[in-house]
Formats: structure tokens, sequence, C-alpha cells
């Protein structure tokens, strides 16, 4: 999204001498950067709400210096701790949701390329007919019985289309309508021979999950069997690091795997008639929604395509993170070897860090309800077999049999924030990203960071490299996130933040903005411009009520506000 040529830079706010003597970048962080896409490393296994990697790099380049011990409590896919790593920091990454902390690993762990192809093919070759078989469809071409199905679209739980790909006529793609014998062999009866989660998900209609929907309802019979015979497969090899990439690969493969991937129709294609246009294949969204047109894709070219973004991932790890950049299993370890990275599957209310001890931390806490991450990803966990707290978890959810409450979420979002002042030391830097449009998720964030003790010195807005289908339509999202950059002062006098109401004073403080624009503002231009301007007071206003006031006085079109 290109930036408004007026929209505000980094400010600093109560600028201190040491935020004065920061080293000099070109250009502020964050700010009139178009972040890149995710390729190579970050875009092995998919993850929530990942911050773009050369924009979070930019804060650690301007925060820390090499060396340093650079924290994320929240660490999520690991960009903060990658980033660290590669800028030669030594890297801590805490989350309580084990497949970040795998995706993070896997992210920074050198691996044998050519051991890895060679132990894939291996696995592929003892699993491919057991599981071709139960693919087979007979080909519109040559009528060979022995052709595979790769694709199959099923509309309202009935096959309606398959695509098959024959090794006889060389055909890579034909495409047919399900015979008799096609629909006796997809609705036959097949039990896996090995094992496969039975996990029940948490009901929360906000993500599709229904009452008594277990994980393993989320693919077919077949696909189950498929997946179950692969992981198996996997779990017999026998080097460690092999093994924990296929698995790796394994989960990544998961999603494409299941019903969960919608089928995309562009009805633009069919010349104004009423029949479908050509299928296309989507992917999977978000939560545990099975679309009534959805495809089911073979399992074992899911596995094999995820593959090969694995190796091009792991092959971008091997030259990016030097030879000696080595996990450490505790602090002292990573103190005391002076280089690496220290991960940990725990809460952010209780770092095992010693107090004064970390140089900078950027982090991303959960943003409110926007994103329920551990029921998001209890599919990954529960075919890894990972273990986790759900008690613990700093989440607003509308599962009600979680109870996770706004004020749950505040008493442990505080704690984690009071944890991270202990954990930093004096005059050093935390930079929160955040987004939401949620007022009580805002004053609570905000609330927390002032009673904690820190000041806020900036704030920006930080671009997405791919913004999700969440990121673009939910009410109470934002197309971009706020880095809030607050410094730690023992001695400081921390004012008490308070909402403003006084709708006089907020209508005046939007007319003076948008006068001032030639083009008008974006929404999230307009509430930094209220951040920056109140926060160093203790003073916010609401959000809803900034929009509320901003329908009454403008005119919304283009994704910008203009003055009536």
């Amino acid at each position: 999204m290109q930036q408004s040529s007026k929209q505000l830079p980094l400010f600093a706010l109560n600028q201190t001498a040491d935020e004065k003597n920061l080293p000099h970048l070109s250009g502020n962080p964050g700010v009139n950067d178009l972040p890149e896409t995710y390729t190579g490393l970050y875009a092995m296994h998919k993850y929530w709400s990942k911050k773009p990697a050369d924009l979070v790099a930019k804060y650690i380049e301007r925060y820390s210096q090499p060396g340093d011990i650079v924290l994320d409590s929240f660490c999520g896919s690991g960009v903060t701790v990658i980033e660290s790593v590669r800028l030669n920091r030594r890297a801590i990454g805490i989350d309580i949701n084990p497949i970040a902390i795998f995706s993070t690993r896997m992210a920074l762990e050198h691996v044998d390329i050519n051991m890895l192809k060679a132990c894939f093919e291996s696995i592929k070759r003892d699993l491919e007919n057991d599981i071709n078989r139960l693919y087979y469809t007979e080909c519109p071409i040559c009528s060979d019985p022995h052709a595979v199905t790769t694709h199959t679209i099923w509309e309202n739980e009935q096959p309606i289309e398959l695509w098959m790909e024959c090794h006889k006529c060389k055909t890579s793609k034909a495409i047919k309508v399900p015979t008799e014998e096609d629909r006796k062999l997809l609705f036959s009866s097949i039990n896996p021979t090995t094992w496969y989660p039975t996990t029940t998900l948490i009901e929360n209609a906000r993500i599709n999950a229904k009452a008594g929907m277990r994980v393993c309802d989320l693919f077919t019979n077949r696909a189950l069997y498929s997946l179950s015979l692969i992981l198996d497969k996997i779990r017999q090899v026998q080097d460690e690091k092999i093994r924990s990439t296929l698995e790796f690969c394994f989960s990544a493969t998961l999603p494409q795997a299941s019903n969960m991937v919608f089928v995309i129709r562009r009805r633009g294609k069919t010349n104004g008639k009423d029949e479908k246009s050509k299928a296309e294949v989507g992917s999977w969204v978000i939560g545990y929604w099975i679309p009534n047109e959805h495809f089911e894709i073979h399992p074992l070219r899911c596995f094999e395509n995820r593959l090969k973004r694995i190796l091009r991932g792991k092959e971008e790890v091997n030259k990016a993170i030097p030879l000696n950049e080595v996990e450490s299993m505790s602090f002292s370890d990573l103190v005391n070897i002076n280089q690496g990275y220290f991960l940990n599957i725990g809460t952010a209310t209780n770092l095992p860090l010693p107090s004064d001890s970390i140089d900078y931390v950027f982090t991303d806490p959960p943003h409110g309800n926007r994103i329920p991450y551990l029921e998001l990803s209890l599919m990954w966990n529960s075919w890894l077999k990972f273990d986790f707290d759900w008690d613990e978890e700093i989440i607003i959810s509308e599962a009600r049999s979680r109870k996770k409450n706004l004020r749950d979420y505040n008493e442990r979002l505080k704690t984690a924030l009071t944890e991270i002042w202990r954990v930093l030391k004096s005059d050093k830097f935390l930079s929160i990203a955040f987004n939401s449009l949620d007022d009580d998720t805002w004053f609570s964030l905000l609330d927390n960071v002032l009673s904690a003790g820190f000041i806020v010195i900036a704030i920006s807005p930080l671009e997405y490299s791919a913004r999700s289908v969440v990121q673009d339509t939910r009410k109470n999202a934002l197309k971009t996130d706020f880095v809030i950059t607050c410094q730690k002062k023992v001695s400081a006098n921390i004012p008490k933040l308070k909402v403003l109401d006084s709708q006089v004073t907020l209508q005046r403080s939007l007319d003076d903005y948008l006068t001032s624009l030639s083009d008008g503002a974006a929404t999230y231009e307009i509430l930094n411009y209220l951040l920056i301007a109140n926060i160093p007071r203790g003073q916010i206003f609401k959000i809803s009520s900034v929009i509320d006031c901003l329908n009454q006085i403008c005119i919304y079109s283009d994704g910008r506000w203009r003055l009536k």
C-alpha cells in the first residue's frame, strides 16, 4: 500500500538522549517501506499474522547492536528470532503454541538436502502403490484402469469432477465426471491401519468448529489412510534432523490434503452463460470451514509439492544461518556460548529469564479475539502429538467452554508486559506490533504498556507482506499493524491512560488533520495521527468514536476518508 505524502513519520515521543543517539538508518522502519513477500524459509509452513521480515529486521537493527540478546515472548512463526540470528544477535523465542516453536526451529536448523531428498524418495517408493490404489480411475483417453485421480471436486458431499493423470498415455491432466465405479471406490469403507488423531475441536462458531467435530473429520477416509501411512513412515526415519524436517513438511501438507480447500470459480470465463466456469484450486483460508464445493487432493501429491517448498526454504536456511548459530537448551547456555538462539514452549507470563538480561524486545501479542491461535493450530498439534496448556493462552475466545474473556486477557497481558519490563535492561526498548479496531483491546494494550512502566516513544504503521482474508475483511481488523515502541525508564513518571469522550475535541482534531491533506486519509493514517498526538498525554479516543465521527463528517471512498 502506498503511504500518503502527508503520512506522519516515525515520531519520537518523550525523546530521550539515548533515543536521539541511536544509529542512523536510511529511512525509518515501517514508514514508506514496502515489505517483501513471503518466500524461501518464510514460505515453508502456514502461520497467521506473519510480520514482514525485512521491516522487522530494520527495528532490530535500530534498537539493538550485534551480540545483543533480542527477545520475542510471543514468537509465532519466528520472524524476530530468525532475523535477529541473521543480524548477528542472540535470540530468544517463547510461545505457548508448540507448532510455533517447531516452525521457528525449522527455519533456523540446517539439514542435509541430499539426504532429505533421498529419504523422501524412499518413502514415496514404499507407499506410492498402496496409496494410489485408493485413487485409481479409468483414463478417459486410453481406458487404462490405473490412471490416478489427483484432484476430486466434491459438492454437497457428492463427487462431481475428477482430475487425473495417466502414465500409460502420458496424460498429465484429464477431467472426467465420476462413473459408478469411481463412486463405489470413493464411498468404500477404508480404515487406516496406523494411528491418526481423533481429537475433538473446541466448539467455536467464529472458526466454524462445530460441536463434536474432530480433527479426523476434516479429511476423507482415504486421505486419512494415506496421511497415517506417510506419518508412520516418517517416524521410522533414524536421522533426527531429517525426521523432524519431514514431520514439519507433513504438518505443512495437512491443510491442502484436507476438505477445507475451496474451489475457485471465475464466472467471467463463462461468456455470460449460467454453467459453472472452470475450477481452480484454492487453499485453506482460516478456521475449520468445509465449503459446500471443495477439493480433495491426493495426499502424497500434496506432500511432494510441499516438500519442494521445504527444500527451497531449507536451502535458504543453510545459506542464511551460519553453522555456528546453534540452539541453546537454556538461557545460561545462550549466554555462555555467546551465540545462537534459545527456544522455549511456555507462557509469556512467566519468562524463564533473569531480570535485566534482555537488550531489545520485538513482539506481536495476540490481538484480542482476532485469531485464536491454539484453537486454529489444533489440527497441526494433534497430528504431531504436541501437548500444550489451553489455560495459559493470552487470548479472547468466543469458545464458551474456554472462558477466555476480556478480563482474563487483560490480566494475562498485563502480567506478560510486566515480565517484559522485568527482563529488559534499563533504558532499553520494546516494540509491540498490534492490529485491532476493538476499543477494549486497544485500551487494554496501551493501558498495560503504561502501567508496566514503559514510556511510549514512537508509533508507526507496519505493512504486511501478504494480507490475509481475515485482515482484509473483518470488521475489527486494520490493513496494517501499528508498531508501538517503548522505553524502560525506571524512574519515569508515567501518566495513567484515560479515555477522551469529548466529541467536539475529536471532531476538531479530525477536521484539522483532514483539512491539511489533499486527498484524504486511510483509517490507519487517521488513527496513527490521533495516537501519536494523545498517548504521550495519557489520553486516547475510543476507536468506535473515531469511526462514528468520520462517518458524520466525511465521505468514504476508494479506501480513504475525505471531508464532506
